[in-house]
């Protein structure tokens, strides 16, 4: 079933509503004395077969971010012409080729795709949107996956001039049989991780004793028969970091190694960057600002605190100035800017520092007294809620209304089947249901106290709700079981999601499956109509008889009038 699906913090929908009008100067078309080609659907096909490796960027010239592209597309196709001349960058306008961007499936601008010498070989661009992302990125796809420099002048070009992290993997001379699996691991690493690290493999002991010396931070091992892998950040040679010992080597940890030290110690969310931060398992420290000089007042604090607490959470700044709506997600107040939040994304949990304290931005001591209180339990999380159904409310539909004030207490009563929509208010989808929904929750009497089936709804963008899941779209439709297996984490029961139909039938016979109760929701329903149907009779029978008497009344009335 197709569903509207979201980020778990929200931020990438910001960021793409933030994206969706863009700047409105510059012009989006490349500089025409640039190395960038104009494709039409005349040459295009002949164009890709010539070359053996195109980026081609296909827009819009009223696009706001295609306006802010162009410069840089123009300046990254200049750098390539001159260095790496087999690498094309091509524009498309999509307002005067309407029928190759539909052939390709453009539906938003700019669309980047990667082309390798042919139409059958296309993929998206994943780099960053600026001249020298771009460079880096485009040249990253002629090298081997893995780098094998043979001289120290070429392992030191690598390194030094790399623009994204590089990960060595130090092979001994002697590789211990069973760990030769691990040079196979790393191979298939690399294939996958690519496009955010370069990898490289060294063996001989001119190049790994160069590579010692120009690395600090990571101590290398000798003597040993494992291979070792050190994570090398751009421009930070002083900061290396060695894979502890591991045989053998596994895709996964060598994945989760590569995506927790790729990440700064204090970076920067934006639309290039936010995936980085989103994949993590890690928390999310935000230090939203208003200019770059209270940026800069901070980063040597978040620098410490992110290498302190390195592998635990991620710190990044976030521009209030074009993301500050971000800040009402994390249940802070917006207007109040510079402001730090922490984010356990994993737990949906939400901790701030008092803005009301600190009406000007908090102080460093304030910011490393709160990470150090983060971390020491010390904090009580921010809980959105919206205000608790009144006895009114509850009488007035038959759907229970959940909030972040009283989820917990009733999904945890494990004498009721409890069906809860976690849905949001703009929601097409859940838009539709409403009716069905108070339908079914009129059938099972929902809002009666001896009701054994609960309908149950809430605003999951309003109400700050812990589940044992993961609510990846709206609506979700999960029963809570009678007497079902409690979730360890969020002392809830084990959920059952409801992926059918939405037809009010489907959801009965959903029920009548799976609850722990055994209603019978279809003799529930069938009571229900013929009370309606008998409720109607006596309403008819009623209505014929008032009518009746009234023609009596009416006659009596005027013989009344007539002797008089």
């Amino acid at each position: 079933m197709k569903f509207w699906r979201y980020s778990l913090t929200a931020l990438a929908s910001l960021l793409a509503a933030v994206s969706a009008s863009g700047p409105t100067d510059g012009e989006a078309a490349a500089d025409p004395n640039s190395a960038v080609v104009k494709l039409t659907a005349d040459d295009f096909s002949s164009f890709i077969t010539e070359n053996p490796l195109v980026l081609a960027e296909f827009f819009a010239p009223w696009c706001g971010y295609c306006k802010v592209l162009g410069p840089e597309f123009s300046k990254a196709a200049d750098q390539l012409n001159v260095s790496h001349p087999t690498i094309k960058l091509a524009q498309i306008d999509c307002t005067e080729e309407e029928a190759l961007c539909q052939e390709h499936g453009i539906k938003g601008y700019p669309s980047l795709k990667v082309i390798h010498g042919s139409t059958d070989a296309i993929e998206d661009y994943e780099g960053q949107r600026t001249a020298e992302g771009i460079v880096d990125f485009m040249v990253q796809q002629t090298l081997p996956v893995v780098q094998k420099p043979e001289t120290v002048e070429a392992l030191k070009e690598i390194l030094i001039a790399s623009e994204r992290p590089v990960i060595v993997e130090i092979v001994p001379k002697k590789v211990k049989k069973s760990a030769k699996k691990n040079l196979e691991t790393f191979e298939t690493v690399a294939k996958s991780k690519r496009k955010d690290v370069s990898f490289v493999s060294i063996t001989g002991d001119e190049l790994v004793s160069e590579f010692e010396d120009l690395i600090s931070g990571a101590e290398l091992k000798e003597k040993t028969k494992l291979p070792q892998y050190v994570i090398v950040r751009p421009n930070a040679l002083d900061d290396a970091t060695l894979l502890s010992d591991e045989e053998p080597l596994t895709a996964e940890s060598l994945i989760s190694f590569i995506d927790t030290e790729i990440i700064p110690y204090f970076g920067e969310i934006n639309r290039d960057t936010y995936m980085l931060y989103m994949n993590s398992p890690l928390p999310i420290g935000y230090y939203f600002y208003n200019t770059a000089e209270e940026k800069a007042k901070v980063e040597e604090t978040f620098n410490k605190l992110g290498k302190q607490h390195r592998g635990k959470i991620n710190f990044v700044g976030l521009d209030a100035v074009q993301f500050g709506r971000h800040a009402e997600i994390l249940n802070m107040n917006p207007d109040v800017i510079p402001l730090f939040a922490i984010q356990k994304v994993a737990d949906n949990l939400k901790y701030g520092i008092d803005q009301t304290k600190f009406p000007e931005g908090p102080s460093i001591e304030a910011i490393e007294e709160f990470v150090a209180d983060y971390f020491d339990d010390k904090l009580v999380a921010l809980t959105k809620s919206e205000d608790l159904p009144t006895p009114e409310e509850v009488a007035a539909t038959p759907v229970i209304k959940l909030v972040g004030h009283n989820h917990a207490d009733i999904v945890k009563d494990t004498t009721k089947d409890v069906f809860v929509k976690y849905y949001a208010p703009w929601c097409g989808h859940c838009k539709t249901l409403a009716p069905k929904w108070e339908e079914l929750a009129e059938v099972y009497g929902s809002n009666k106290p001896d009701a054994e089936v609960i309908i149950a709804h809430i605003d999951h963008t309003a109400n700050d709700v812990a589940t044992p899941f993961k609510i990846e779209g709206y609506p979700t439709l999960v029963l809570y079981p009678a007497n079902g297996e409690i979730d360890e984490a969020t002392g809830l029961r084990s959920p059952i999601f409801f992926e059918k139909a939405r037809e009010v039938d489907d959801l009965i016979e959903f029920l009548n499956e799976n609850t722990g109760n055994k209603v019978d929701g279809d003799k529930l329903r069938k009571a229900l109509e013929e009370s309606k149907k008998s409720g109607s009779s006596e309403k008819r029978d009623d209505s014929a008889n008032a009518a009746a008497e009234d023609d009596d009344e009416d006659s009596d009335d005027e013989e009344a009038h007539d002797e008089l």
